[in-house]
């Protein structure tokens, strides 16, 4: 196979885009005519828009797509689900349509935003060799649609194990060995929790701790030891990082690698607990149904995920990618070989996760 030069790469892409990254092409590419007048009409479109989590990481990871099509601008919007679904409902009915894309957890967009129409299906849009190379991603390229029953709704392209409770090392002298040490008298009022009724950072782990140890655990930790609750993911980094509390759970890895970067929170440490360890392929595309810039936004998709731009996004996000060959971004956060982990993710283990939901309702006043 051929290798191409990024100097001629780039002047393939200003030519009208046959090629989409560097690196060998694996196989000939028998769509570059329809290639090329699908990069013409996107530049027409002028623009694409994407809304992915928030982290100034996203911002550079993107900034890529720019420089290979300079014609096409690429509007970016930080906005957490939370603030996004409702958003953009209320957008909907008021016939306004902002988004092409956006890269959200698999709950909300199952629960609140499939239900309203909002999705349209994504396979369609991946038409490029690179990008559906089955041997170029860990566990085969159509792993990536296996979140939904629908195999053609969304794509996933991160395996990410799950999050543990995070202590400050200075306040915390006896380290939990058990997740059920968090229910120990002492640490009563004294635990920082992203509000499990709404927030995926604790309704994710909550889910596999109440299969793993029962109903009654929800009750126990979020309303007997009296914890801090937040809905803010930013807030619960800077406690912690801040020294406010000493354990949290939840807290967001890009976030807090943001603080470290500043000499922050060095004292912060993961733990992990067997009762909530997971795993979950997020950071998932959802194509937004009537997408106003159509051409542009399959253009994006196609070259996000090449190899090249995978390991951008690795790089610049911390994360890890599904890409074969692409280094972790967060070693923290590798999927292990072989481990069978709790899917949280999945549409088939939704209603496990609404029926945390629900108990959390039930019980937190």
């Amino acid at each position: 196979m051929t290798r191409l030069s990024r100097r001629r790469w780039l002047r393939t892409v200003a030519l009208g885009g046959a090629a989409l990254a560097v690196g060998p092409r694996p196989a000939p590419a028998a769509d570059v005519p329809e290639w090329a007048s699908l990069v013409a009409a996107a530049k027409k479109e002028g623009k694409v828009v994407v809304n992915t989590f928030p982290g100034d990481g996203y911002g550079r990871a993107l900034k890529p797509f720019a420089q290979a099509f300079p014609e096409i601008k690429l509007e970016h919007t930080s906005l957490h689900s939370q603030d996004f679904a409702p958003r953009i409902l209320q957008e909907r009915k008021a016939g306004s349509f902002t988004w092409d894309l956006s890269i959200i957890p698999s709950s909300t967009s199952l629960q609140v935003l499939r239900p309203a129409g909002v999705w349209d299906p994504i396979r369609p849009l991946i038409v490029q060799p690179e990008a559906r190379d089955d041997a170029g991603w860990e566990g085969g390229f159509e792993r990536g649609f296996s979140l939904v029953k629908d195999n053609a709704l969304t794509y996933g392209f991160l395996a990410l194990r799950g999050g543990g409770l995070t202590i400050n090392t200075d306040m915390v002298r006896d380290e939990p060995k058990a997740f059920t040490d968090l229910l120990d008298p002492k640490w009563r009022g004294k635990l920082l929790l992203p509000d499990v009724r709404v927030m995926g950072d604790t309704f994710w782990p909550m889910t596999s701790a109440r299969l793993n140890l029962g109903d009654d655990i929800i009750r126990r930790l979020f309303v007997d030891q009296e914890p801090a609750l937040s809905r803010d993911t930013r807030q619960v980094a800077e406690f912690m990082v801040r020294g406010r509390y000493p354990m949290a759970l939840g807290v967001n890895p890009q976030l807090l690698r943001q603080f470290q970067k500043q000499g922050l929170g060095k004292n912060l440490k993961l733990v992990r607990f067997p009762e909530i360890d997971t795993v979950n392929y997020g950071t998932t595309l959802w194509l937004v149904n009537r997408a106003p810039h159509p051409n542009a936004v399959k253009v994006f998709v196609n070259w996000l995920l090449t190899k090249d731009a995978q390991t951008h996004w690795a790089r610049e996000v911390e994360t890890n990618s599904r890409r074969v060959g692409v280094e972790p971004g967060n070693p923290e956060f590798v999927v292990p070989r072989g481990a069978r982990l709790f899917q949280v993710d999945a549409e088939e283990n939704l209603p496990h996760v609404v029926k945390t939901q629900e108990i959390a309702r039930a019980v937190i006043k």
